[in-house]
């Protein structure tokens, strides 16, 4: 994970599906009430939330951390990025523009927290050796789908991006061990992604789980699992693209697999040159 901004809410929110009712009551106190958090030790949290500091350590190490010292360190260091986010929105009158882009632009920095180095490169090794990509994805997350197909197909690596629930159980069912499926879904929990999926597992496909949720059906058995934040964690979520993280992801993915190997770049400048030789703006987008 990132050490310039840790993003602890954001990763509390990926974790709420695993977490006991307890843990949640914790969870949602450490959400809401932020400064109380950093501003107290464990014993005054556990007496204002009503549980044991034992519990406090459990939710706090259950959630990513070695204890609540570090956690706390944590929490104060994205409290602080908060506070200087809130400080530059008093300096001037926020326009619906500008608060949009200060969401979205708390969303990409927590999600390059929260995604790993050695998680890309789990995922770009397994697309080199896949003998087939199948994307899933449903709605918006089906959007990410089709975006790493083309940006593939750019380098010179064919995949398959599906959002009918069928067609994805029928793909799933040829899958063998030296095919890779990678999964779309905000969730985690989405019937048809997850039903495709267990299948493709049971034909021993390498499955990668691209979702805001950590515990989810799609993550069990995954061979890496990648949480991205929430839309839900920033101010203005109902007006959000559900599927800004996972572009994003799609983005990182790529510059890992073109900074691996000079082929994968001169195919994209090639394909780039081709597609730039085509004077029509029509064909260029289809």
């Amino acid at each position: 994970m990132s050490s310039q901004v840790p993003a602890v809410i954001a990763k509390i929110v990926s974790q709420t599906q695993k977490l006991t009712y307890g843990e949640n009551q914790i969870a949602n106190f450490v959400i809401h009430n932020p400064e109380f958090i950093t501003r107290n030790t464990i014993t005054a949290i556990a007496n204002e939330i009503g549980v044991s500091e034992t519990s406090i350590n459990r939710f706090c190490k259950k959630v990513g951390f070695k204890g609540f010292n570090d956690f706390k360190i944590a929490f104060a260091q994205d409290a602080f990025y908060r506070d200087m986010q809130a400080k530059k929105k008093e300096r001037r009158e926020i326009n619906p523009i500008d608060a949009l882009a200060l969401d979205y632009n708390e969303l990409i920095v927590n999600t390059s927290a929260l995604i790993t180095e050695e998680q890309l490169q789990q995922v770009v090794g397994l697309l080199k050796q896949a003998r087939r990509i199948f994307l899933f994805g449903l709605f918006d997350s089906f959007l990410a789908a089709i975006a790493l197909k083309n940006r593939l197909s750019i380098i010179g690596i064919m995949s398959e991006a599906i959002s009918d629930s069928r067609a994805m159980k029928i793909a799933a069912s040829q899958c063998s061990p030296e095919d890779v499926v990678i999964a779309f879904s905000r969730s985690g929990s989405t019937k048809e992604i997850v039903d495709a999926v267990a299948i493709a597992q049971m034909n021993q496909a390498k499955t990668v789980a691209i979702t805001c949720y950590d515990a989810s059906p799609i993550t069990e058995n995954a061979v890496v699992d990648m949480i991205v934040p929430d839309k839900i964690s920033v101010s203005n979520s109902a007006l959000m693209s559900n599927h800004i993280t996972f572009l994003f992801v799609v983005d990182l993915i790529m510059n890992v697999f073109i900074s691996s190997d000079k082929k994968y770049l001169k195919k994209k400048l090639d394909s780039e040159a081709i597609l730039a030789s085509d004077q029509s703006i029509t064909n260029y987008f289809l």
